[in-house]
């Protein structure tokens, strides 16, 4: 016991000096940065309205450079990504009616128990769509307002979309990437999202500061009420190897209310090589 002691008091003394031998001299160095936006991105709510099987209808949004990612001389280009995501809303009238708040689902990959015999994973393919904390007020009683209203997923529209840029001058260079209709936004593949994204391209230098792009919705039929013509409808938006009953939507999905929601997301930022930049 006394050992022990000892050697407590031993290293109370080396902690104490410390300070006491390092209080003789201090440097500060004042870390600070002012932290703005890239890209600004045109967030208007792009709305469809009611629409019909097969119908097809293009709304666009803008996507450019900052006010002060142009007047800052070290920077040049951004590459940014179009991800789209799972729409969650405050329904009513079974889902046919949009009434409240809307939040972006959170796609959650579902693991394994492995005290249970069955695999709940699939594979590494199944998942769960997070929406978040219900936004409806509670009345007195404790029920969700509006009476008879839903909070989760919406139907996908996502697959419908279809995303390709437009040039906005004659010599916008061909930088962006596009993806058709009928695709699937997201998979599962060994327990992990992989998504489909689209790649964007914006540069000082190039110069190229804004991309405009459009986004084409290709409406869906529901269950055994499609054209006859689908298949061909399909293929010719999508491609050829696209199945055209992967995109069939189910009957009780008609008339209810669609949603997807598209983020910008920027993935990289370079530096300009140049006489005003940090490597000229």
């Amino acid at each position: 016991m006394k050992k022990i002691l000892m050697g407590l008091a031993a290293a109370g003394t080396a902690i104490a000096m410390v300070p006491l031998f390092a209080a003789f001299e201090a440097h500060v160095i004042n870390v600070t940065a002012r932290i703005e936006n890239a890209l600004q991105v045109s967030t208007e709510l792009i709305t469809f309205g009611t629409v019909f099987p097969q119908e097809e209808l293009d709304q666009q949004f803008e996507v450019e450079l900052s006010d002060s990612f142009m007047t800052e001389r070290r920077v040049d280009d951004v590459q940014y990504f179009i991800r789209q995501k799972p729409k969650c809303g405050v329904t009513t009238d079974n889902g046919t009616v949009l009434v409240g708040p809307t939040a972006t689902g959170h796609v959650i990959p579902t693991l394994d128990n492995p005290q249970t015999p069955e695999d709940e994973s699939k594979g590494g393919t199944a998942y769960t769509i997070d929406c978040g904390p219900d936004p409806r007020q509670l009345d007195s009683t404790g029920q969700p307002q509006p009476p008879g209203s839903t909070w989760g997923v919406l139907p996908s529209l996502c697959p419908y979309l279809s995303k390709h840029p437009i040039p906005d001058t004659p010599i916008d260079p061909p930088n962006d990437g596009s993806l058709n209709a009928f695709h699937q936004p997201f998979s599962i593949v060994n327990g992990q999202v992989v998504w489909t994204d689209v790649a964007g391209y914006l540069a000082k230098s190039a110069p190229d500061i804004l991309d405009i792009w459009n986004i084409d919705l290709k409406v869906p039929c529901f269950g055994g009420y499609c054209a006859q013509d689908w298949a061909d409808y399909v293929h010719h938006w999508g491609g050829s190897d696209v199945n055209p009953d992967d995109y069939v939507q189910p009957i009780g999905n008609e008339h209810k209310v669609f949603g997807c929601d598209l983020w910008v997301e920027v993935s990289d930022v370079s530096e300009y090589e140049g006489p005003n930049g940090t490597d000229g």
